[in-house]
């Protein structure tokens, strides 16, 4: 079972300033206009930015209405390597990448993909105000899918989350260059990669 690479960063919002702004946003989205994906048998994907309100299946009167208990206030979805999911004071990245993807495999690896994604990154973020963020995955890596599962997807803010990961001794590395691919291991994550692009404010 893959498992994927997902971000938290740390918005502060309410529900009602999301939606009002909810297409102020898009068309700030729309405008970084990032690189398409290309996927295998398909080609490369077109479109842009859409949002989705979230909605559920009401099976007595058969029909789909607004999800009201759901912690997410709003999905932005693209043809491009991130999609978006903001709560309130958490805002959430899906990549289209798995979590090795943070880990060079080899000590001659070009780091420049990294770089141009942080970029890409830091300026997603930026749009709804985050400075900084923390790499999370799914599909049962050990801590990690248990803050995704357990907390993000619940509504809990990305302050408390972080605060808990210090509380539990859990150590933070911002160094992408000294990851090392042979020491990754799913069951037992050793470190939590956190980034607050320094060096990218300074370029």
């Amino acid at each position: 079972m893959a498992t994927d690479l997902f971000l938290i960063s740390n918005i502060h919002t309410t529900k009602e300033e999301i939606l009002a702004k909810k297409e102020f946003y898009l068309g700030q989205l729309k405008a970084l206009q990032l690189e398409h994906i290309t996927v295998i048998g398909i080609g490369k994907l077109e479109g842009d930015w859409e949002y989705e309100l979230p909605e559920i299946y009401d099976d007595v009167n058969n029909k789909i209405i607004p999800d009201e208990e759901t912690s997410e206030i709003i999905h932005f979805r693209s043809p491009f390597e991130f999609s978006l999911s903001v709560y309130e004071n958490c805002l959430e990245i899906s990549t289209i990448y798995k979590y090795s993807f943070l880990y060079p495999e080899n000590e001659i690896d070009d780091d420049s993909y990294i770089w141009q994604f942080r970029k890409e990154l830091h300026k997603l973020i930026s749009l709804f105000g985050g400075t900084e963020v923390i790499y999370l995955a799914d599909n049962g890596c050990d801590k990690l899918a248990m803050y995704l599962e357990c907390q993000v997807w619940e509504g809990v803010s990305y302050q408390e989350i972080k605060n808990d990961m210090i509380l539990n001794n859990l150590p933070f590395t911002s160094d992408y260059k000294n990851l090392d691919y042979d020491n990754l291991s799913y069951s037992n994550i050793k470190e939590i990669i956190f980034d607050d692009f320094s060096d990218i404010k300074l370029v």
